[in-house]
């Protein structure tokens, strides 16, 4: 088994504007899964790199395609036309998906608490929202709209009373445009603040609590593929389930096989467990009896949320975009299992494991 990052912005926008043309099209192969995430290459999602690094998809041959996440093509295009068979969902685009009457549906919850909202430096000038009018709001991509729009009119501000502009989602780019002043403020998710903190960049969450906390990204599929990728993608969640599960359980080796994998997120040991440690006790950590179950009165308070806003056109049911049939199988493994696993990693890497 092979888990690789695929780089192919040009070809995937050549192949989703055919297949709209053409109608589905289906290209993961039996024992292959195509997966988007909203990052693929950071240990802030640090779950299928973990259960790559300890053999749980080989055990299944399966072949783990991670898409680049560098695209402008809407995330749930990639579940219609069958690019992916799998990708990663924030709370807007799940809403947004149910509203157009699309086929999909959330299948596992990978961030079941992921505190969103807007942040500022430390030492800012901007002390709360309100601060904010006439000034420019960073984003990390058009996505995150929603969350500045969720948050400011919480005081009573339309966006029209502030700009946005996207910055991207590399921590360093996010911290050199609030260190710059080119923003005064950034809106997104913990992972995201995570990003510029693990840059060097100490930041002050001015969203309140109950704006900011909600479901965050979480795994969605095509409803009419469900039976032809079942077994695939359940495999690629049980290996998420463990390899979540193995950050609260061995967070030293975890931290280990994260460094061995993106060395780059590790060039200053305490920014890789900043970043580490704020998703396995923040956004990955278990909030339900199973690892990933759907949590439905927490999508029904946000759909009340998005009509007031007028994102959707009427609340959506939560039952209409859930789906739990996947969750038996994500969970179906043994702490035993996972601790075995560990152990046999650390005596195969020893010049890896952290002092």
């Amino acid at each position: 088994m092979e888990l690789r990052s695929i780089l192919l912005r040009s070809a995937v926008l050549g192949t989703v504007a055919g297949a709209f043309a053409l109608g589905s099209v289906s290209v993961g192969q039996a024992g292959e899964v195509n997966v988007l995430s909203a990052n693929e290459s950071t240990c802030g999602l640090y779950g299928s790199h973990i259960a790559e690094a300890l053999n749980v998809y080989a055990e299944g041959d399966l072949e783990v395609n991670m898409l680049s996440s560098e695209t402008t093509v809407p995330y749930v295009a990639f579940l219609s036309t069958g690019d992916a068979e799998i990708t990663m969902l924030d709370t807007a685009q799940v809403f947004q998906m149910a509203n157009a009457n699309q086929p999909g549906a959330v299948i596992y919850e990978a961030m079941q608490f992921a505190p969103e909202g807007l942040f500022v430096m430390a030492d800012s000038d901007v002390k709360g929202l309100r601060d904010l009018k006439g000034k420019v709001v960073g984003l990390a991509s058009d996505r995150d709209q929603i969350t500045t729009i969720v948050a400011l009119d919480s005081v009573g501000i339309s966006i029209d009373e502030v700009s946005t502009v996207v910055v991207g989602d590399s921590g360093p780019v996010m911290a050199n445009a609030l260190t710059s002043g080119q923003i005064a403020a950034f809106a997104g998710g913990g992972s995201d603040r995570a990003g510029i903190e693990s840059a060097g960049v100490k930041t002050r969450n001015i969203t309140p609590t109950a704006v900011s906390q909600n479901v965050g990204n979480s795994w969605a599929a095509w409803k009419p593929r469900f039976e032809d990728i079942r077994g695939d993608v359940t495999l690629f969640l049980k290996g998420y389930s463990m390899g979540s599960h193995a950050g609260v359980m061995d967070p030293k080796t975890v931290g280990a096989i994260c460094r061995n994998v993106l060395p780059e997120e590790w060039e200053v040991e305490e920014q890789g467990w900043a970043l580490l440690n704020n998703s396995i006790n923040v956004l990955t950590m278990k909030r339900t009896k199973d690892h990933g179950e759907p949590q439905p009165d927490v999508w029904n308070k946000w759909g009340v949320t998005f009509v007031k806003l007028g994102e959707i056109d009427a609340e959506i049911p939560a039952s209409l975009f859930l789906d739990y049939s996947f969750i038996a199988g994500a969970n179906a493994w043994t702490t035993s299992d996972l601790k075995a696993r560990l152990a046999a990693w650390r005596e195969a890497n020893a010049d890896a494991l952290f002092d």
